[in-house]
């Protein structure tokens, strides 16, 4: 998120910096583009060979002649007078950014290092236009650093609810107590709803029962610390290599190493235990609505 607010900052501070007269010059130069072609600049069009190194007398000179050139009333046909018009009415906004000292300053600079585009909304891009090549680079960058807190933020929330659920079972299967029962006998609880089985050990663990056996119930086989193999800075150009290089050459490994800590008491991700109030009879309705029923194994 930081790379993102970084980025947001620098786009609304360069254009946050443009002036009411730079929008005008954006615009200006838009309408003369469009009206004589689009590599035409005020100095070609007034045909000052010397370009911004034009004097202001030489300025002067060249908006005399021109605004004669164009006056409509030198055209007879309609055609002609109508396309001399168009030209007329901004010669004299050309020539007033020229003659004066700080917008001609601010015209010359965007000539040299390149005018903004309009975008339907506005003028999107700084002094600076990125290529294509900077432009996928920083989008990859982006989503890839978005990609990587998706997967932190979705990780420790299923981390989180595995633990809470593990502790609603435990607290079902040893009716509302915190400690396990004192015979140290195994507790069986069958969800009636999808006929799923769980086993609650006397040690705490909770097993799952399938028609493939049992299976230990675990928040710490969720990894919360995503690497850089579970990114999509590794794995799209991985996938790319593997799809031309790597048939012919060696693969990259896309697999990832995941060592499972030991459970902690105090571990900052497991879920406080909250102990529940006990259960009357051997129904049993847990907090998502599932209905249980225990029974010693």
């Amino acid at each position: 998120m930081k790379l993102v607010f970084l980025f947001l900052l620098v786009v609304v501070g360069i254009v946050s910096a443009w002036s009411s007269e730079d929008y005008e010059i954006f615009k200006l130069n838009d309408k003369v583009r469009q009206v004589l072609g689009p590599e035409v600049n005020f100095y070609q069009w007034f045909n000052l060979t010397k370009g911004p190194k034009s004097t202001p007398v030489e300025i002067k000179k060249a908006y005399r002649k021109l605004s004669k050139a164009l006056h409509p009333d030198k055209f007879s046909s309609n055609a002609a007078r109508k396309k001399a018009e168009e030209k007329y009415a901004i010669l004299s906004s050309v020539n007033n950014i020229l003659r004066d000292a700080a917008r001609k300053e601010r015209y010359d600079y965007f000539l040299s290092k390149g005018f903004p585009k309009w975008k339907g909304t506005g003028y999107l891009y700084s002094k600076f236009r990125p290529g294509l090549v900077l432009t996928v680079v920083v989008v990859y960058i982006l989503v890839g650093a978005l990609h990587y807190f998706a997967l932190k933020i979705n990780r420790r929330q299923s981390f989180k609810r595995v633990a809470e659920y593990k502790n609603q079972i435990k607290n079902q299967a040893w009716n509302g107590s915190i400690v396990p029962p004192s015979d140290g006998s195994d507790r069986r609880l069958v969800n009636q709803e999808n006929n799923t089985t769980f086993i609650v050990k006397n040690t705490g663990d909770v097993y799952v029962e399938d028609d493939e056996g049992s299976h230990l119930v675990d928040e710490y086989d969720i990894n919360v610390h995503p690497t850089f193999k579970d990114t999509l800075f590794f794995k799209v150009p991985a996938k790319l290599y593997n799809l031309t290089l790597g048939k012919v050459l060696t693969p990259i490994s896309t697999a990832v190493t995941y060592k499972k800590p030991v459970a902690k008491v105090n571990d900052e991700d497991q879920v406080e235990f909250v102990k529940k109030k006990k259960s009357k009879g051997k129904k049993m309705e847990l907090p998502n609505g599932k209905v249980v029923y225990s029974r010693k194994k």
